[in-house]
């Protein structure tokens, strides 16, 4: 009787911990192993279905949220082999392209011959090789706030003259930073804001930061332009919603591309009182450029075409020299000015000229990054161009 009782207690067990959690966010079934703890990961439950088959849940942090279903999390094994990993997103759909990385800076989009996607549940099936060595799988590549902080760092060491200022905290405490490159006898100025959309990696990071370095170029338009205009900018505007993981929101879950009307959070309200500041002393923001992704881009949210009509000509000249001068068209949507949108802040506030920059979900990077040389150069040649 007693071995039946510790047969019995020992099959418990085994049952109890086939899925184990060893740290937080790293779950362990049999000998695979998910690491969902490393900054921007999302998996929030990982079950075993079958022998080599598991299903991952993919939750929002916050409701309401738009239909950006970000997962990352890391997948490695005691021996090499096959497996399927169905994502399942809820009441939501399958949206991403997954990406592959063996070190989280290099990645591949999957092959899509080993994705099924079920358009009825909007679930994904992938099937994946993995060994004792980690690969990462993510809906976009994985930027962290580290990481963009160590580019920023990197960038700012042979360009000594842009001032790297803690401009106000996050929600949860972290520095949130503004790059100036201010001349104390130049007035005219354009702001950058990158990122307030944490999934948003191809236009809010990657486009953001080839746009900002040819404004940084050693080109002779770039050395004019910085000669006649303060750039003042936004890196990464929501670190932590990034670093968490986030669909979308901050970490109070909010929007910040909706909150620029109440100002209800510390991130929007570390743009609004830097820019009062630097109005306030008498400088001008004559253009201002907020960089996001949506699956349907890339395209330009501008001022409505009565605004357009009041402004100075910048978009509508600088559209025409992008088209102009490069293969790119541009496609312009224009909005209402009374959307709360960062654009729609600093045309209604300071009536300067704004846009959104929305890049595409799976636009190939290296056109991104020539994109925004490309808009970079042209902007730059079209401000230098005219009077003010």
């Amino acid at each position: 009787m007693s071995n039946l009782k510790s047969f019995i207690f020992l099959i418990i067990l085994i049952n109890l911990f086939a899925c184990e959690q060893n740290n937080e966010n790293v779950y362990t079934i049999d000998d695979v192993t998910f690491d969902a703890a490393f900054p921007g990961a999302r998996l929030n439950k990982i079950e075993k279905r079958e022998k080599d088959s598991y299903i991952a849940f993919i939750k929002p942090a916050f409701e309401p949220v738009n239909k950006s279903p970000w997962f990352a999390f890391g997948i490695e094994s005691q021996v090499e082999k096959e497996i399927e990993i169905t994502l399942n997103y809820g009441a939501y759909k399958h949206r991403y392209i997954p990406k592959i990385s063996s070190d989280k800076k290099s990645w591949e989009k999957m092959d899509q011959s080993k994705i099924e996607i079920d358009t009825a549940s909007g679930e994904a099936t992938l099937t994946l090789k993995i060994s004792p060595n980690k690969i990462y799988v993510a809906a976009q590549e994985v930027i962290s706030s580290h990481d963009t902080y160590e580019w920023m760092d990197n960038l700012l060491a042979s360009h000594p003259e842009v001032k790297k200022i803690v401009a106000g905290k996050t929600v949860q405490n972290k520095d949130n930073y503004v790059l100036s490159l201010e001349k104390e006898n130049v007035n005219n100025s354009i702001v950058l804001i990158a990122r307030q959309h944490p999934p948003e990696i191809p236009g809010g990071t990657i486009a953001f930061k080839h746009f900002y370095t040819e404004l940084l170029g050693d080109t002779e338009r770039a050395k004019l332009f910085r000669k006649q205009f303060n750039i003042y900018t936004f890196p990464l505007l929501n670190p932590d919603g990034a670093d968490l993981g986030n669909w979308r929101h901050n970490a109070n879950g909010n929007d910040l591309n909706r909150d620029w009307i109440d100002f209800s959070q510390p991130e929007t309200q570390t743009v609004r009182t830097f820019i009062n500041n630097k109005v306030e002393a008498g400088k001008k923001i004559q253009f201002a450029l907020d960089f996001h992704t949506s699956y349907s881009g890339p395209y330009l949210l501008v001022l409505d075409s009565i605004n357009v009509e009041k402004s100075n000509g910048i978009i509508p000249n600088w559209i025409d020299g992008i088209e102009s001068n490069s293969e790119f068209r541009v496609e312009a949507r224009p909005r209402s000015q009374d959307l709360p949108y960062c654009y729609n802040w600093f045309y209604n506030t300071f009536n300067s000229e704004a846009v959104t920059f929305e890049e595409g979900d799976e636009i190939d990077r290296e056109i991104i990054v020539q994109r925004a040389k490309v808009y970079a150069q042209e902007l730059m040649k079209t401000m230098t161009s005219m009077e003010y």
